[in-house]
């Protein structure tokens, strides 16, 4: 460890993204107790077929410290929360989807969006998500109109009509003929990420796999 890093778990002690805890090592990631939690994900478990992107794989189970947790890094002002949850999705990605894209990318927020909460939580996710891959994330869509958030809907129906259409590929040179995986926070209804993979294939993707740090258990008719 160098001697910055000392001195700056001196002054600011590492504390666990989910739970708050102090940390002995200023490197990222859950404490020991939330790590031996049952909101992770056991081998083989957290696959999630779509139709326009092919599968999504998710670190775990959008509820209690770790819906705490996203709420936090999402609406709270916690973007270093994306250093501790990068390498864990990445670990995941490695596991189940080696050998199916060639480049990554993320769900954007809108211009609104990002104005008024200073970031924007998924390409924080996927560019530390990339950086524990040893590649990057490249800015390949963008969301041409604000709508309400995902979350503010009850129905999946709402869900669906809510994003459709507000995506588009300002260069479609730059997806044309390539694999592509596409980063969010959390997967509910797929409606998001379907939105996604569709814009994209339709500007000449040829496949689209995704990844979210967390599932909603929760069935939205």
């Amino acid at each position: 460890m160098s001697l910055l890093s000392r001195i700056l778990d001196l002054l600011f002690p590492p504390r666990c993204p989910f739970c708050g805890a102090l940390l002995d090592h200023s490197l990222p990631g859950p404490c020991p107790r939330c790590e031996a939690a049952d909101l992770w994900f056991p081998p083989g478990q957290g696959v999630f077929p779509g139709q326009a992107f092919s599968r999504c794989v998710c670190v775990g189970w959008y509820r209690d410290f770790l819906r705490e947790s996203i709420l936090q890094f999402k609406f709270h002002n916690h973007p270093k929360y994306a250093r501790a949850y990068g390498p864990m999705l990445a670990k995941a990605i490695r596991t189940y989807l080696p050998g199916t894209y060639d480049c990554i990318t993320w769900a954007p927020v809108s211009s609104v969006t990002l104005k008024s909460r200073g970031y924007d939580q998924a390409r924080l996710l996927a560019e530390a998500t990339a950086e524990a891959l040893n590649t990057q994330a490249l800015p390949l869509l963008e969301k041409k109109k604000h709508n309400l958030p995902q979350s503010s809907l009850q129905s999946g129906r709402q869900r669906w009509a809510n994003v459709a259409g507000v995506y588009t590929v300002p260069h479609p040179e730059q997806v044309q003929g390539r694999r592509i995986l596409v980063i969010d926070d959390i997967l509910t209804t797929g409606a998001t990420l379907e939105e996604c993979a569709k814009t994209l294939r339709n500007h000449g993707a040829t496949q689209v796999v995704a990844a979210t740090f967390c599932k909603t258990p929760e069935k939205i008719p």
